[in-house]
């Protein structure tokens, strides 16, 4: 049953709240720190993935998650890729996994490529959920940007940034 965006705005806010993320949003950052946070590892891993499949895949492996992302594609569109996957990760859509790390790197399976096929259309609840969740958070990211500009390394101008508001836009 598909969420309501209330719902999802929820789960956004739950998930990012206390992670200080920096602006602009380093999709690496926001990855390496959730991971952190629940203790398993995300691994980003550029690769070619063939026509006719998603543009990405969540594999969950023994000791890490893997976002496999189209390495032929803009900087910009490998973001939104991986914010969706994360979406798919924070929205427990857990779809593909069970494999070793080892075989996690060798990139996705033929199996795992025919199980995302199964993954492409945005009437899938599971879909909506996760490319709304990867807007909100790109929304909510860009908004503070403009607001905010970059995040200060100075640890009292951070301070500053964060108390006039700038990093928390809607969480």
């Amino acid at each position: 049953m598909r969420r309501t965006t209330r719902a999802l705005r929820s789960l956004c806010r739950d998930t990012l709240r206390g992670l200080d993320l920096d602006l602009p949003l380093d999709v690496t950052q926001l990855c390496d720190r959730y991971g952190t946070r629940r203790g398993r590892p995300i691994r980003l891993i550029a690769h070619p993935l063939p026509a006719g499949v998603p543009n990405g895949i969540w594999l969950a492996a023994e000791d890490a998650d893997y976002f496999f992302y189209q390495a032929n594609t803009s900087r910009v569109h490998q973001d939104q890729i991986i914010v969706h996957e994360f979406g798919h990760m924070i929205a427990g859509h857990q779809m593909l996994g069970g494999l070793s790390a080892v075989a996690a790197l060798d990139g996705p399976s033929d199996d795992d490529s025919d199980a995302a096929l199964r993954r492409t259309c945005y009437a899938d609840d599971r879909e909506w959920e996760a490319e709304m969740l990867a807007s909100m958070i790109l929304d909510w990211a860009g908004e503070a940007s403009d607001t905010v500009g970059h995040t200060s390394d100075n640890a009292e101008l951070r301070g500053l940034q964060r108390l006039l508001g700038g990093h928390k836009g809607w969480l």
